[in-house]
Order: C-alpha cells, then sequence, then structure tokens
C-alpha cells in the first residue's frame, strides 16, 4: 500500500521540514550520511526519492549522477519541478516505478542513498537484495530511518495514530535491520544512533508549528488539519523523547 501525498500534505511538509523534504534533515543530513564518501562523477540511486531534495543536492553540492525512484507520481511531479528549479536537469533522472523491482539494471550504481524509506518495507531482505543486485561490485548502500526502540505507550500511541490515519509504516528494531542487511549479503556493516539529534529537530518542530508556521499552516490546511498536524508533531516528539522510537544512520558495502 503506499502513502499517497496530495499537494496540501506536501506544502505543509515542506513548510516544517524545508523544500523538497517529507522529514527532517535537509541539505545538511544528505551531507553528514555521505560523511566521508565521495560521490563526484559516481552513479547514484535515491531509492525512494520523495520530493527530490536529497536528489538536487546530491547532483549540485556532491557532483554526483542521479536517478531517482518514488512510486507516488505526485511527489515526483513536485521533485521534477525542484529539479527544473535547480538547473540540475542534466544530472539527475526522476522515475515512478510500482511496488516490486527497481526499473534499472544490474550493477548500475556506485551508491544507493535511502533516507525514511525501509520503514515502509514489509520484506526487508528482499529490498536489500534488491539494492545489492543494482550495485556495483564494492557499491555501498548508505541513508537513515526510524527504529522501534521500546514497545511502550509513547511508541503504540505514535503507530496508532499512523495506522489511524491508513499509514504503511512497518517499524522494526536496529537488530533486526541490521540481520536483513547480513543476510542480504551486505558486509562492514554499521549502524549510528541519532535519535538525540532527530528528537531535538522534532521539539524544535513542535514549537514552530505552535508559534512561527501558525498562521501559514491553518492558511494550507485549515483549523482542522492544523490541529491534526499539531498532534502529530506531538505525539512524535513524545515518542522519541521517551524509548518509543528512534533513527539511527546505516551504511553497508
Amino acid at each position: 500500500m503506499a502513502n499517497n501525498y496530495d499537494k496540501t500534505n506536501i506544502a505543509s511538509m515542506e513548510m516544517i521540514y524545508g523544500e523538497g523534504y517529507l522529514s527532517a534533515g535537509g541539505d545538511e543530513d544528505v551531507a553528514r550520511i555521505l560523511d566521508g564518501l565521495d560521490v563526484s562523477g559516481k552513479q547514484v540511486l535515491d531509492a525512494g526519492c520523495g520530493l527530490g531534495g536529497a536528489a538536487v543536492t546530491l547532483a549540485r553540492d556532491h557532483g554526483a549522477w542521479v536517478t531517482g525512484l518514488d512510486i507516488d507520481s505526485t511527489v515526483l511531479a513536485r521533485a521534477n519541478e525542484l529539479v527544473e528549479k535547480a538547473n540540475v536537469g542534466d544530472r539527475v533522472v526522476l522515475k515512478h516505478f510500482e511496488p516490486g523491482p527497481f526499473p534499472v539494471e544490474d550493477n548500475r550504481f556506485d551508491l544507493v542513498y535511502v533516507t525514511a524509506v525501509t520503514c515502509h518495507v514489509v520484506d526487508l531482505v528482499g529490498f536489500f537484495k534488491e539494492i545489492r543486485r543494482v550495485l556495483k561490485q564494492g557499491g555501498v548502500v548508505v541513508g537513515r530511518d526510524w527504529f522501534k526502540i521500546s514497545d511502550n505507550r509513547r511508541y503504540r500511541k505514535w503507530d496508532s495514530l499512523l495506522r489511524d490515519k491508513g499509514l504503511n509504516f512497518h517499524f522494526v528494531d536496529m537488530d533486526t535491520f541490521r540481520q536483513a542487511l547480513n543476510v542480504s549479503g551486505f558486509t562492514k556493516s554499521r549502524m549510528m544512533d541519532r535519535t538525540d539529534f532527530i528528537a531535538s529537530l522534532a521539539r524544535d518542530a513542535v514549537h514552530r508549528v505552535d508559534h512561527d508556521l501558525a498562521e501559514d499552516l491553518r492558511q494550507v490546511l485549515g483549523e482542522q488539519g492544523y490541529q491534526d498536524c499539531r498532534k502529530w508533531t506531538e505525539i512524535r516528539a513524545d515518542a522519541l523523547a521517551h524509548g518509543g522510537i528512534g533513527q539511527s544512520q546505516f551504511r553497508a558495502e
């Protein structure tokens, strides 16, 4: 099942997270994930590219040749707008595809970039095997994602909110994630917990939704939509602050 975004969702999320992004971090987070890796002139797959923020910065700021894939045509339309705006259309190709195998050939990419995507995937082993298929020998997969830390009240409240919205999140713990990487044929995998960092961004988002962005969000979402947005940001920040959910950065060869 896809998570379908309309233009209203996209506009409000870009207000909170920045142009081209559906989650916190922005261009600086892409640089942090790539730390120590030179992708200039390299072939990079942005799997689940969303609104295209990462694809744009990978090409514009890091010199990569980027292929972006997503299953949502609405977010891809916005991503194409941003690619054109950034004048990187000669270095970025965006493709829509149906859930399943990637529409690219074997051994194509030097690096696969995956952020806030695996939390939507039921078959992690199958997903990572597909990434391994399209990577060149010695290629690297990098990214970050959400994980279940503890099945406590805060986690269940956050998970229930997502399910009530009809969203297809499938959170696993970090050990399950690491095992899926290893079973899929990746070696030298490492993970770095970033829960404290993302929790600080979540607290900041709550403050901005309550204050700086309140009127703009009301204009886009209406009063009820704005109140839903406030509830969303508060419950997520609470789950992060009290050991329910977390985030980790990962890298594997």
